[in-house]
């Protein structure tokens, strides 16, 4: 059946009500990831949310990252990054690890993490890690969209994943 468009749908899409909107984009469920990257001798962490597996051969993922965020750069440079999987009941862990480099220099003190013998670093108390190559970034809005290459992975523990609604962070669509 062909797309037709009818007055009431171009009308809803020219009169978005940003409410709404919001109330329904908070609807989509979203897992709480760490994101850790390093770049030379430099160990950064955040916490992501946009994140979803976008192929199967080769096993693809895409990542958002701020424009702005300090690991956006590092990314860039290192062509690589991992993916730890939060643990249901790390809320805390999540919001420390959200704030932003140039706010928390030393947000990674006291969180131990392990370097794999690839450059990968890998957060001890995460369910899982994935180890990913970048294979490109492209403009996403006030984001930048990261297509990666799954590349390796571990299983730290059993247990559920962290969700945004457990946490109760909130995102505002």
């Amino acid at each position: 059946m062909p797309f037709v468009e009818n007055e009431r749908s171009i009308k809803e899409t020219i009169n978005l009500d940003t409410a709404i909107k919001k109330q329904a984009l908070r609807l989509f469920t979203y897992g709480l990831y760490v994101v850790m990257c390093a770049d030379h001798n430099n160990v950064n962490a955040f916490t992501a949310n946009w994140l979803t597996q976008v192929s199967f051969e080769p096993p693809l993922v895409a990542l958002s990252i701020e424009r702005n965020a300090t690991s956006l750069a590092m990314v860039s440079n290192s062509k690589k990054f991992t993916l730890n999987v939060l643990q249901a009941g790390q809320r805390d862990l999540a919001g420390r690890l959200g704030k932003p480099a140039a706010k928390a220099p030393d947000k990674l003190a006291d969180i131990p993490y392990t370097i794999t013998e690839m450059g990968y670093p890998v957060l001890q108390s995460a369910l899982a890690w994935v180890a990913c190559d970048v294979q490109q970034i492209v403009p996403a809005g006030d984001s930048m969209l990261v297509i990666a290459e799954v590349v390796d992975a571990g299983l730290l523990a059993t247990g559920t994943p962290l969700t945004m609604a457990e946490a109760g962070f909130r995102h505002a669509g």
